[in-house]
């Protein structure tokens, strides 16, 4: 049978069998390392190991004569060295340790003073060893080992791979490995990336390895539960989550959740029950409390569960402390349910009594929305006492998690729908509590954030959700993640396929989409003496508004660095948010000149009431600029092929009576009460045409499928992870698609459910899918799609067909494989993985997007090559049009 956790042991160990080990776990004191290699920013993900080149470092054995050639040591060449472990604890079934990893013979000062922040990142391998305990009561067993790597994104347990890792140090996600006794080998692959470590000098790597013997067959993480806080006594939401974990060799199905010795009354959520995990997967139990007791301070919780090929239920308990907050008008925590369906959280600050909101007629409150940055948890005491300076604001503060402490992926597909639903989520927790005091305006946003909360929080709300916000005030945040750390330093590339993934993040490019900021008063404010974030972002933000003839109103803080405590609240900003939360609580007009610019219509909202629905070309930023003559509004497009008018909000907007579209002439009617909308297309030949038939979706991209690759991330619930269907958990498809669902909730919290041996059709319509082979030899349903799909697989090779209908075939091979996104009914998605072989299949599911600024375009053809080439080594990438047709700025 095959097990991807079934592995055996790398050397066998001197027998103990007579002897009680005094710890059955150990991690080896000494561990070998070999580096340093050139990466670039987010590089990893693409390979890019030169090790690779030669077999691999897993291949390689300690030899302290010999030499690697290297662009970053002195003469040109990496050799082994050794470290030991360091911080190292040690009890009977746990074992953990952290290792320092750095060089001395690169004249880091050199390279950084060429190539900064870029040339001090690195990469290198480091090696030891988790020993078993081989004694009479192991002997001729195998043990159960969970095993944590943090701050890493790849290694092997002795002869298995693990991708994707856990680079952010969550320790939500860990391997299940079945161990028989004696030594076995970790090789740790290591990257150093300045947003994971900073910039110190000379630059360090510290990972950290703590492995467990499991504690049993099922295992809940009361540790991880979300859930809302207990305010005088009454919790505040009624949503919660808990992670649980298979420990076992075979598939767990979990019947039932209730709660302890009849203290609670709990239920499933519907769409969970029954809730299947495969071996070694760990998902969210999402669940309602629907009573508790009075005076109740502990959640307990009861699973029962049936291990297959059993007829006997089992059960476990667990519980968790409730949090208490003294009364309604401090911050606190509550739950909702994040887009893709998880249980999400964010702290909410209900109005004081104190706030003197007269100016505010309708007493519907506007929200402040404020974002944390990378490595923050919103229930952090230094999250959400920020804002304590400013007890009586007139409005909702609501702080949101964005599911994660890295906001899920830096506040954007992920995370800044969750910040969205946490508002939207307001009316709950007031339904919940009973509030019956002041409102809430939904559509009205004070906006801020600090550092990662700013560069790709505040900024990005600013320039893709416009019309909500009233003004906003970012701080010490940076421009985008290209320009926070260059990508200097990737294994060398083609032109063009550099511009592929580049491309793919346009839509965090803020410093390209400026222009939309135009109109909304924005206060800027970073410490001076910033070494976290170089203040340079901002004064260049500042001066690119300016050219945008929109000034800020701008404030450096002398010395000041990255955070203290009142950063939030210091310099300006008190009477800032005042002003605009108290005096004038209103979304300013826009002037008589603006521009609407995308990069993305997915995740762009309306700006002046106009939502762009389609770019002509995926590569390029659209732009339409408006001039308002009264009641007719001129518009002058650039790559838009689609576009609508927002019905308007009450006072803020109002929209044309006649709009000219290129010197197309239309007459519109749109009023307070209209319900459905026309939208304006250019036809091949240029001309501007209107068509209230929505039809076009069946034909056409749209909606969440537009974007790059992590537009998969987009889901409307689960992921469903499909295997082919003549395989089942015995194959390597499925050690991969467990990578993956380990993957997701690791970086996002996701939930996932792995379908094997056609156990269960996914629900069209449903949460998006990822596929480990073609849709076509996977039987998924797309009868509501008229659409001629550009990839295939034809006999023994991938072809594409490109805009002009000629057809590339890729010849199959050992180590090929593609990732790719696939249409599927009501804006739902599959994303491809496929490949000839296993390394074929890894190559290409370790480009699951997962970290931020990795650039992924919408398909990308990965070959051997890549293992040490990075994006170099790729066959083929590019993007789709409206059409799903590979549009012509592509590599093939």
């Amino acid at each position: 049978m095959h097990f991807q956790t079934l592995l055996i042991p790398w050397v066998s160990a001197t027998s103990l069998s007579n002897v009680h080990c005094s710890s059955r776990l150990n991690l080896s004191t000494n561990w070998n390392i070999l580096g340093p290699f050139q990466i670039g920013t987010r590089e990893a993900e693409w390979g890019a190991d030169p090790l690779e080149r030669i077999g691999g470092f897993r291949n390689l054995t300690y030899d302290n004569s010999s030499s690697f050639r290297s662009s970053l040591p002195i003469n040109g060449t990496a050799r082994w060295s050794q470290t030991q472990i360091s911080s190292q604890e040690l009890s009977f079934n746990s074992t953990k340790g952290v290792i320092t990893v750095g060089f001395d013979n690169v004249d880091w000062g050199s390279i950084r003073s060429v190539y900064g922040w870029s040339g001090i990142q690195f990469q290198a391998w480091a090696r030891g060893s988790l020993d078993i305990c081989d004694d009479a009561e192991t002997k001729g067993k195998l043990i159960t080992v969970v095993l944590h790597v943090s701050n890493v994104g790849e290694l092997w347990v002795d002869d298995a791979h693990y991708f994707g890792g856990d680079f952010y140090g969550y320790n939500r996600a860990p391997i299940v490995l079945h161990l028989a006794p004696g030594k076995h080998r970790l090789d740790v692959r290591v990257t150093h990336d300045i947003r994971n470590f900073g910039g110190m000098m000379p630059p360090r790597i510290s990972f950290k390895v703590h492995a467990s013997v499991s504690p049993g067959i099922l295992v809940a993480i009361p540790e991880s539960t979300i859930i809302s806080d207990l305010v005088e006594g009454k919790l505040v939401g009624e949503l919660a989550s808990i992670p649980v974990r298979n420990d076992a060799r075979k598939w767990i199905e979990i019947l039932e959740l209730s709660g302890g010795k009849n203290i609670t009354e709990v239920a499933f959520m519907n769409s969970d029950f029954p809730l299947k995990l495969a071996p070694g997967q760990t998902r969210p139990v999402k669940f309602k409390i629907k009573r508790l007791q009075p005076d109740q301070t502990v959640l307990v919780l009861k699973f029962r569960y049936r291990v297959e090929g059993s007829t006997k239920d089992q059960w476990i308990s667990t519980s968790r402390m409730l949090n208490k907050i003294p009364h309604w008008y401090l911050p606190q925590k509550f739950t909702f349910l994040h887009p893709s369906g998880v249980v999400s959280y964010a702290v909410i600050r209900p109005p004081s009594p104190n706030a003197r909101c007269t100016s505010i007629a309708s007493n519907n409150l506007p929200v402040l929305l404020a974002l944390h940055g990378a490595g923050v948890e919103a229930d952090d005491p230094q999250s959400k006492e920020q804002y304590d300076a400013l007890p009586d604001l007139c409005s909702w503060l609501l702080i949101p998690s964005g599911v994660t402490s890295w906001s899920g992926d830096d506040w954007h597909v992920w995370g800044f729908p969750d910040a969205e639903a946490g508002v939207n989520a307001i009316p709950q927790w007031m339904k919940s509590v009973g509030w019956e005091r002041q409102g809430v305006d939904l559509e009205k946003w004070v906006i801020t954030g600090h550092s990662n909360g700013a560069g790709q929080g505040a900024w990005y709300g600013l320039t893709h959700r416009n019309d909500k916000i009233i003004a906003a005030a970012p701080l010490s945040g940076y421009l985008s993640i290209p320009a926070y750390v260059p990508y200097h330093m990737w294994h060398e590339v083609d032109p063009r396929k550099m511009a592929m993934i580049l491309m793919s993040l346009n839509t965090y490019r803020n410093e390209l989409l400026s222009g939309n900021i135009v109109g909304t008063p924005v206060l800027q404010q970073h410490g001076q003496d910033d070494d976290n974030v170089p203040i340079f972002h901002s004064r260049r933000m500042s001066q690119l508004l300016c050219e945008s003839g929109w000034g800020t109103e701008y404030l450096e803080i002398r010395g000041r660095g990255h955070w203290w405590e009142g950063v939030m609240t210091d310099g300006r900003l008190a009477s800032f948010l005042e002003y605009y939360l108290h005096e004038k609580p209103e979304i300013q007009a826009l002037p008589d000149v603006f521009s609407v610019v995308v990069a993305n219509p997915a995740d762009t909202a309306a700006r002046g009431g106009i939502v762009v629905d389609q770019l002509e070309t995926p590569d390029q930023i659209g732009r339409i600029d408006v001039e308002v003559r009264g009641e007719v509004w001129n518009l002058k497009t650039f790559n838009i092929h689609r576009w609508h008018f927002e019905k308007p909000r009450p006072a803020e907007t109002s929209l044309p009576s006649r709009v000219i579209v290129d010197d197309h002439v239309f007459d519109l009617n749109i009023t307070h009460s209209s319900k459905d909308y026309d939208w304006f297309s250019v036809s091949e030949d240029g001309e501007w045409f209107k068509t209230d038939d929505p039809n076009w979706k069946l034909r056409e991209r749209s909606g969440r499928q537009m974007g790059a690759l992590d537009t998969v991330l987009g889901s409307g619930s689960r992921f469903s992870i499909l295997l082919p269907e003549k395989d089942n958990y015995e194959s390597y498809h499925y050690d991969v698609a467990l990578e993956i669902s380990r993957n997701l909730f690791q970086y996002f919290a996701a939930d996932s459910e792995i379908i094997v041996n056609g156990s269960r059709k996914p629900i069209i319509g449903d949460g998006n899918l990822i596929l480990l082979d073609f849709p076509d030899d996977i039987s998924i349903e797309t009868q509501d799609i008229d659409i001629n799909f550009p990839i295939t697989k034809s006999g023994k090779a991938i072809v594409i067909v490109d805009d002009r209908g000629r057809r590339h075939r890729y010849p199959l091979e050992p180590g090929m494989g593609i990732i790719y996104l696939y249409p599927l009914p009501n804006e739902q998605l599959a994303l491809v993985i496929w490949g000839t072989d296993e390394m074929g299949l890894r190559t290409a599911a370790r480009m699951l997007p997962l970290r931020t600024g990795v650039g992924q375009p919408n398909f990308i053809v990965v070959g051997n090559e890549m293992k040490w080439g990075g994006a170099g080594g790729a066959k083929a990438m590019g993007m789709f049009d409206y059409l799903w047709r590979i549009y012509n700025a592509v590599y093939l």
